[in-house]
């Protein structure tokens, strides 16, 4: 089953190369969007970045919303868009799916932060609890052996940081759903937001706990699918 990703390409910004590499990208069975298709909640931008794709793609398509996409105004990208370009939002929920080359599960979600950013601290500082709730719910999710693929805007792990600062990394991400990943062992890890990140990495059990030493040693790869990371349409084989 070949799955394509992208997040962050921030509506007009990287568009117009989206379009091109989803030219040359050939069939695929799930297209995946991991958030901040538009910038500073220009619905507009976001309706174009929606055509380009399903002008050029006729493959199920499931999305979950960025910091981009503001919380106030989800019901509004929801009512005009999914319909019209037959996009599946994930808002913290588990969706089955089913492919002439595979069925699973995909478990979509904005993601969590180990620090609400200032911004929200001041403006929206329930968002502290919707984070710690929503690790719990998504452990609750992934729960199972059948193939899974989650998919959030935010990293549910530090390891594909790459060159972002130490003090910066709570506000952008989410250590506390690390141990979450190395037990559930979800299939594959999908996120986007981290600009100065890397593509992906090996998230390793830190070998304090007593399961770390059994059937969930293995490493498990994270994947960043920001567009000014990758730079292109990421591709995966599950």
């Amino acid at each position: 089953m070949r799955i394509a990703a992208v997040g962050d390409v921030h509506g007009d910004e990287h568009r117009e190369m989206v379009a091109s590499d989803l030219d040359r990208l050939g069939p695929v069975d799930l297209f995946l969007l991991a958030g901040d298709l538009t910038d500073r909640n220009d619905r507009e931008a976001y309706g174009r970045v929606l055509e380009t794709i399903r002008s050029r793609t006729g493959a199920p398509m499931y999305a979950v919303f960025g910091n981009n996409e503001y919380e106030d105004s989800i019901p509004e990208y929801i009512e005009r868009f999914s319909d019209r370009y037959g996009v599946r939002f994930l808002r913290d929920e588990a969706v089955t799916f089913e492919t002439q080359h595979g069925s699973g599960r995909i478990v979509g979600s904005t993601g969590s932060l180990d620090r609400p950013t200032w911004w929200q601290r001041k403006n929206l500082p329930h968002m502290a609890d919707t984070y710690r709730r929503r690790i719990v719910l998504l452990d609750t999710l992934l729960a199972g052996t059948d193939p899974r693929i989650l998919l959030t805007h935010y990293p549910p792990t530090y390891v594909t940081m790459g060159d972002e600062k130490d003090a910066w990394r709570p506000e952008l991400g989410c250590r506390a759903l690390e141990p979450v990943l190395v037990r559930r062992r979800p299939n594959l890890v999908i996120h986007g937001h981290i600009h100065k990140g890397i593509p992906e990495a090996d998230l390793r059990p830190k070998f304090d706990r007593l399961d770390d030493f059994g059937d969930h040693a293995t490493p498990l790869r994270v994947y960043n699918v920001a567009y000014p990371v990758r730079r292109s349409i990421a591709t995966f084989d599950l």
